[in-house]
């Protein structure tokens, strides 16, 4: 019995299998033409590209040049900042010792302070002097 099972099941494997009933024939798939169509020249893409980097470059190096020429000691965009509380300095690398003339340096323009408004603008060591807002090394020097 178990013989004639499977030869049942054999017989139903070699017949033609179903799907093959029911293919049709198949057709390449073929590019539509297009009345307008668009050529690309990447050539010359290329060489507008490269132009535009070119000149790129260009402005680039003279913008440079130009922010050296300013911030070159004596330059036009040379900024004073406070590097210590006594010490004022500029973006051209110049430094000035604002201890030395008993101040603190002023943050809003980074420069030496010249006169002083109490005892935190005067530099270690002095004192404010109400006589002259100014800042002294002892109160015999404080005179109207």
């Amino acid at each position: 019995m178990r013989y004639v099972a499977g030869g049942f099941l054999l017989s139903l494997l070699l017949a033609a299998p179903l799907s093959a009933q029911n293919v049709g024939t198949v057709r390449p798939m073929v590019v539509p033409k297009v009345a307008d169509t668009v050529q690309i020249d990447y050539r010359a893409q290329w060489e507008q590209e490269r132009a535009k980097n070119q000149q790129l470059r260009e402005e680039n190096a003279s913008l440079h040049a130009q922010l050296e020429a300013w911030t070159r000691k004596g330059g036009s965009q040379v900024h004073a900042y406070c590097e210590t509380p006594t010490v004022s300095a500029n973006s051209a690398g110049a430094r000035n010792d604002c201890a030395a003339a008993g101040y603190t340096c002023e943050p809003v323009s980074g420069l030496c302070r010249t006169s002083a408004a109490n005892s935190d603008q005067c530099a270690g060591g002095r004192t404010w002097c109400v006589y002259g807002n100014r800042c002294v090394r002892s109160a015999e020097e404080c005179r109207p």
